[in-house]
């Protein structure tokens, strides 16, 4: 048995698989199609140029494999007592629409969502002896074809000092001041953790830089390297792996990345990350299992 939940801002609407036994409310039809296109991949967006001597096309490079849009359709059954009951239930699917929403299916141990916004058409009126009942489809489009996992994995990470070590010898640098300061003892927290991706398809993750990072931020994650040297102080700064970006309580700074390494963990593999900065903040990174 599976359900679906539709959210929207303002509300959620949850949607089981009917069965025989299935009381009164709003359900997913498993007879009339179920859900269509949730697990199947979206059309491909390939173009492929033959070979003028030879057989075949030439070779795809990985990333332009593309694919288009998801859409997926759910075949709804609407039960109650009175056609008052039926319309109550078409109408909280009705709500939803001209807004984004969010599609999350939990089947088995899988509870995965994508976002986009959604269309609803209802059959005509059905009336079936002393109970009403109503069929429909709601169609959601979802502009980014990756299905998330609803949990996610985190990291939270500190740099590897305060401060930079050493001996202090003074403003004047004439002999040593004392007592002694041998820099910054090392954080509890690692500056290096591993982030995980259990799905079928690469996942990038989301990092959050909070201050105070007074000399700015460096991320690597193998051989990529993302670098904001600009002070982080009250407001975070969000690193997004999938649109390349970087931004500040909103406002685009993309533009003050000296290095713009942003990593991808693999399918059904992880990444190191390892924070190089010093400052007292700390650098959250979060990733969901990812599929197509």
């Amino acid at each position: 048995m599976y359900r679906a939940y539709l959210s929207y801002d303002g509300g959620e609407v949850e949607v089981p698989e009917l069965a025989p036994d299935s009381a009164d409310g709003l359900y997913i039809d498993s007879g009339s199609g179920g859900i269509e296109g949730w697990r199947s991949a979206p059309d491909l967006k390939v173009t492929l140029t033959e070979r003028g001597a030879g057989n075949g096309a030439h070779a795809v490079d990985a990333s332009r494999i593309l694919y288009s849009a998801r859409t997926v359709t759910l075949h709804l059954h609407a039960i109650g007592d009175s056609r008052e009951a039926v319309l109550a239930l078409m109408d909280a699917v009705q709500r939803s629409m001209g807004r984004p929403v969010r599609l999350r299916v939990v089947d088995g141990p899988e509870d995965t969502y994508a976002d986009g916004y959604a269309r609803v058409e209802w059959d005509s009126d059905r009336d079936c002896g002393p109970e009403q009942w109503q069929l429909g489809t709601l169609t959601v489009v979802c502009p980014d074809p990756r299905r998330r996992s609803t949990s996610a994995h985190t990291l939270v990470l500190a740099p590897a000092t305060t401060a930079p070590g050493g001996l202090s010898y003074g403003d004047e640098r004439i002999g040593l001041v004392y007592p002694l300061d041998y820099g910054a003892e090392a954080s509890e927290a690692a500056n290096y953790g591993v982030i995980r991706n259990d799905g079928a398809a690469p996942a990038y993750p989301v990092i959050t830089v909070s201050g105070p990072m007074p000399g700015g931020v460096r991320v690597d994650c193998g051989t990529l390297s993302l670098v904001y040297p600009q002070p982080i102080s009250g407001v975070p700064l969000v690193l997004d792996c999938l649109s390349r970006t970087a931004s500040i309580g909103g406002v685009d700074v993309t533009r003050n990345l000296t290095s713009r390494g942003f990593p991808s963990v693999p399918a059904g593999g992880s990444a190191t990350i390892v924070v190089l900065s010093v400052g007292s903040g700390w650098v959250s990174v979060e990733s969901r299992d990812t599929y197509i």
